[in-house]
């Protein structure tokens, strides 16, 4: 799928900092992604924001707001046992991680015209 078709069904525009806008997935009416069928339907391409979660710096900052968060999410605090290297690697690629502007998106779709 082109950037442009897939930005255009997938995404909107959201406020950044300093009046900025950058590229985020849609949310169903029930605050879904867009691309939650009974699990990611894009499992092996997901965003950052995704395969880090929930090792956020902030989620993980102490364990107040881990339970706190874990009051939202019917995954947290089950399944596998992640080693401290993990977390730290996530929360890691989850600090640089930094979304695509209304600008560079547009500079993507130029470029596949081309």
């Amino acid at each position: 799928m082109k950037t442009a078709e897939f930005v255009e069904k997938y995404c909107r525009w959201a406020d950044y900092y300093y009046g900025e806008q950058v590229l985020a997935l849609l949310e169903k009416k029930n605050y879904d992604c867009i691309l939650w069928e009974n699990g990611c339907s894009a499992y092996q391409a997901r965003p950052v924001q995704c395969s880090t979660y929930p090792f956020w710096s902030w989620m993980i900052k102490d364990k107040a707001m881990w339970e706190d968060c874990a009051k939202d999410c019917p995954g947290m605090n089950k399944g596998k046992t992640w080693t401290y290297e993990e977390i730290l690697k996530n929360k890691n690629a989850y600090d640089q991680n930094k979304p695509l502007t209304k600008q560079e998106v547009e500079k993507l779709i130029e470029e596949e015209r081309e």
